[in-house]
């Protein structure tokens, strides 16, 4: 007997459903030490990145303060806008959560911000945001 039964429709997981809300944001002022200690502070692996009128200009990653490190770029002074990513990619509220995976996947990042339709960042979901949702899924066919 199948576990799972083959319905005609598929749950309507969106983004809006497993994002973390609100985003931590930081400007592209920042010192590259001012947003590493902001992620510590939060227990985080990005930060969005947001210009004066509070919409998304990219985003600054554990990876990207790595490499500000190994270049020596971190030492020196340099600023969030110097190290992050520019064109980032990017999810609406109400998207399907398979594309945004798929996005992730194709584009090769573990974050991805959640925006409104004025580009202000609402939400970021993660790999670990997706991770855990897989492991309550689970939870419900493997735990008594």
């Amino acid at each position: 007997m199948p576990v799972f039964k083959r319905y005609a429709r598929r749950p309507a997981l969106k983004a809006r459903d497993i994002m973390s809300s609100p985003p931590v944001t930081v400007k592209e002022s920042a010192s590259i030490s001012e947003a590493a200690a902001i992620m510590k502070r939060h227990g985080i692996g990005s930060l969005i990145v947001v210009d004066d009128s509070g919409k998304i200009a990219g985003i600054v990653t554990e990876r990207d303060l790595i490499n500000s490190i190994a270049s020596g770029l971190a030492c020196k002074g340099g600023r969030v806008g110097d190290v992050m990513t520019r064109n980032v990619v990017v999810a609406r509220p109400d998207e399907d959560l398979a594309s945004l995976i798929e996005k992730m996947r194709e584009a090769n990042v573990r974050h991805i911000p959640v925006v409104d339709e004025n580009g202000v960042p609402v939400g970021v979901v993660s790999v670990r945001d997706v991770i855990d949702l897989g492991i309550t899924a689970l939870r419900l066919f493997v735990e008594p």
